[in-house]
């Protein structure tokens, strides 16, 4: 299988990094190594090359954490003669990793006869109508789909970065780390960002500026952290498909009563904020105050639902799963 990954940087690149592109791309290299063709190069995962052009993987979003340094070898990828090869059917499948901030080649690449592959990462609902007579659209914060060529696609981790085992005896309830209460992303290195979650019990989600999907949840599930996923329930069909919406809706009716702990504004954007969440806290001020080892010994469900939900992401949420959903999608279609 040799695979063109048209990438998204060009001249024009504001971010570096698109997380929805790296996922996929980690995932087709594990699958195919170097059959896949990254290009023009997202040098920016290839650990050496980051070295090598002095560039600090902290200017990237998310401090550079889970895939920046993943890949080797850059310059063993044959990203020679690349229009040639598109014109001569080189590629049995050419995927354009971020089609709204990159369609390089495309007029070449629609003319040929390959299989072609159209991600849509962004963080809105709307699609590119003029491409999709042209191959098949896989789309994040997928709401609706009118069309038999348009797929749901998540966010995913690779298989080498989730843990082994649980920690069975958690620091924290409630990671500190809270979504979007910027004065709590503290974490300058990935380990001890890791840790934090690994340490924990539970970790507070919610939707972000209307967008439901985010790496973090992923990365809470990596280190058998269990989200406590505020709303949800409302969260649309064709979004977040491979999660276990159902599990985690469950999850959050069980437990979300541990939130009231914690004062409102230390742990709500405005949105989340109501005078019941205020008056719950100044009730549960007279009720028992749990240690970790306190809520294990009373909910010791608890470490099964972490072991359950590990061995979950292990089975589903791996870079290698979605990419071999993405291409025998493709071949089938």
């Amino acid at each position: 299988m040799k695979i063109l990954f048209i990438t998204h940087l060009n001249q024009n690149t504001a971010m570096m990094n698109d997380t929805l592109h790296d996922s996929i791309l980690h995932g087709l290299r594990e699958i195919y190594g170097s059959n896949v063709i990254d290009y023009p190069g997202a040098w920016y995962m290839y650990k050496q090359e980051v070295n090598k052009r002095n560039f600090d993987i902290k200017k990237l979003w998310g401090n550079g954490f889970t895939f920046y340094d993943m890949f080797s070898n850059y310059d063993q990828i044959d990203r020679t003669d690349i229009e040639n090869k598109i014109e001569k059917n080189y590629f049995d499948i050419i995927i354009f990793g971020s089609i709204r901030r990159s369609s390089k080649f495309f007029k070449k690449i629609v003319r040929s006869k390959s299989k072609i592959i159209f991600i849509d990462g962004e963080d809105n609902v709307t699609i590119d109508d003029n491409v999709l007579k042209n191959g098949l659209y896989f789309k994040r914060e997928l709401t609706s789909s009118q069309s038999n060529n348009i797929f749901p696609i998540n966010f995913s981790i690779p298989k080498k970065k989730i843990i082994k085992e649980i920690n069975t005896n958690p620091k924290n309830i409630l990671a500190p780390l809270i979504p979007h209460k910027y004065s709590t992303y503290i974490y300058s290195n990935e380990k001890d960002y890791y840790k934090m979650w690994q340490d924990s019990i539970f970790g507070l989600a919610y939707v972000r500026g209307g967008w439901w999907d985010a790496l973090r949840y992923y990365e809470m599930l990596m280190n058998g952290c269990i989200p406590l996923f505020i709303d949800i329930d409302k969260c649309p069909e064709k979004t977040l498909t491979k999660l276990p919406k159902k599990l985690l809706e469950d999850i959050y009716k069980n437990y979300s009563w541990v939130l009231n702990k914690y004062f409102p504004t230390s742990i709500y954007k405005k949105k989340f904020l109501t005078a019941e969440k205020f008056f719950l806290y100044f009730n549960y001020l007279f009720k028992k105050k749990y240690t970790c080892e306190a809520f294990i010994n009373d909910y010791p469900e608890v470490i099964e639902i972490k072991k359950k939900l590990l061995n979950y992401t292990k089975e589903n949420l791996t870079t290698e799963h979605i990419a071999k959903d993405i291409v025998s999608t493709t071949l089938k279609g």
